[in-house]
């Protein structure tokens, strides 16, 4: 999808969650997870690229040591559906005896988290916790994974905005947008 295409379709995108209430909700999400987890000197694993934003917020709010990292493991690569996850960075810090908080943008189905969480637990941490600004409510989640901390739950549609993407545009939005059935 071109920057025109994209600008056209963000015109008939309904906005379902604006900047103060995705900021309210990231407040409160750095906050849940301080408390649970800024002494256990973490390793925060941002997943690229839908991570980003959300970890850059929360690390506003956070004055506790940590150590920073990233991964980029997707399954989306660009399009609107998933599949396998493709890993593209590992982790550069030691895992081993680390307590690990992972932190991506949408929990959907949970296969990256999954795969993510399942490296970490296998290259040696000793806990690993995962947060996410958006889960979508419906019945397709892998059985054995959820997320431990969550800012907003949202119905089942093509959301943007805030970290997740409209085929790579507008990561950058400060509100979040669902797109209407139709341009799915």
């Amino acid at each position: 999808m071109n920057a025109d295409r994209a600008q056209q379709v963000h015109q008939s995108a309904e906005l379902l969650f604006d900047r103060d209430s995705v900021d309210a909700s990231i407040a409160a999400l750095a906050l849940q997870v301080e408390n649970e987890c800024k002494q256990d000197f973490p390793l925060v694993l941002c997943v690229m690229n839908g991570g980003l934003y959300l970890t850059g917020q929360l690390l506003r709010h956070w004055e506790f040591p940590l150590t920073l990292d990233y991964v980029h493991a997707t399954r989306y690569r660009l399009t609107t559906l998933g599949k396998n996850v493709l890993w593209k960075t590992y982790p550069q810090n030691e895992i081993r005896e680390r307590n690990v908080i992972i932190i991506d943008d949408i929990f959907d189905q949970g296969y990256t988290l999954e795969e993510v969480k399942s490296y970490c637990l296998k290259h040696g941490a000793k806990t690993c916790s995962s947060v996410f600004l958006i889960r979508k409510t419906h019945d397709r989640k892998k059985a054995d994974i959820a997320p431990d901390f969550v800012g907003i739950e949202c119905d089942d549609c093509y959301v943007y905005g805030a970290g997740m993407d409209l085929n790579g545009h507008f990561r950058n939005l400060s509100s979040i947008y669902a797109l209407p059935e139709k341009v799915v």
